[in-house]
């Protein structure tokens, strides 16, 4: 999704009424388009300072909900779970923001998805049960025996830190032959361990709803809705 994401889960609620629980007014209702993923991101209005999310039913009780741009989701969670139950989590440049998840109005449990055990809220063990197996824990090793890693990668992890060690900075002339590319994605966020912690976050919400994101949801057809301030 790149290095910002926010997205938000709603039960029981018809996706053009969490719409209207995120700000979507009856003047906006003509801005709502049926598009795809590609669609939504570039044919997003002029208006700068409006939110957009990109929304649709991912099963018989949830919509899920994508913010193209803005923080509706983040702000409206209460509102999004009454008469039902919310999830909201996010990512941007500075890492991964905290999961929430809310039940009829009430705010119900968070926890940092990269600091184990950190959990808060009137119940912070709501969604333990939810999270068997998973990995909230950037410092955990077990990354390193993904079979899916970039050959080479862990050389390069164990040289870079080598080099932080021992205060090198210019380091251009003594990088090792077919490195260059591990470099550029270092520099553009590539993470196994952040990506493991993100993965597992969205797994989680995909155990609470009964479906997780997947490639089948994003290339379909969901409403654009525009959120202005009024």
């Amino acid at each position: 999704m790149g290095e910002w994401f926010m997205a938000a889960w709603v039960e029981g609620l018809e996706v053009w009424e969490a719409a209207r629980r995120l700000g979507v007014s009856v003047a906006d209702v003509d801005d709502a388009v049926e598009c795809v993923w590609a669609d939504a991101v570039r044919g997003r209005p002029a208006d700068g300072d409006a939110g957009v999310v990109w929304a649709g039913r991912l099963t018989a009780d949830w919509t899920q909900i994508i913010q193209v741009r803005g923080f509706d989701c983040d702000r409206a969670l209460r509102e999004l779970s009454y008469g039902g139950r919310a999830l909201r989590m996010s990512w941007d440049i500075n890492g991964p923001r905290d999961l929430e998840y809310a039940v009829n109005g009430d705010h119900v449990t968070g926890f940092g998805v990269t600091v184990p055990g950190e959990r808060w809220g009137r119940d912070p063990q709501a969604l333990d049960s939810y999270a068997r197996g998973l990995q909230f824990d950037l410092n955990d090793t077990g990354w390193t025996s993904d079979p899916e890693l970039p050959a080479g990668w862990l050389e390069y992890c164990a040289w870079e830190e080598a080099r932080l060690e021992s205060g090198q900075e210019d380091y251009e002339d003594d990088i090792p032959d077919g490195w260059q590319d591990f470099i550029s994605l270092a520099l553009n966020g590539y993470s196994p361990p952040m990506a493991t912690c993100l993965t597992s976050a969205l797994a989680l919400v995909g155990r609470v709803t009964g479906r997780e994101i997947d490639r089948e949801w994003m290339d379909g057809a969901h409403t654009r809705y525009v959120i202005r301030e009024r």
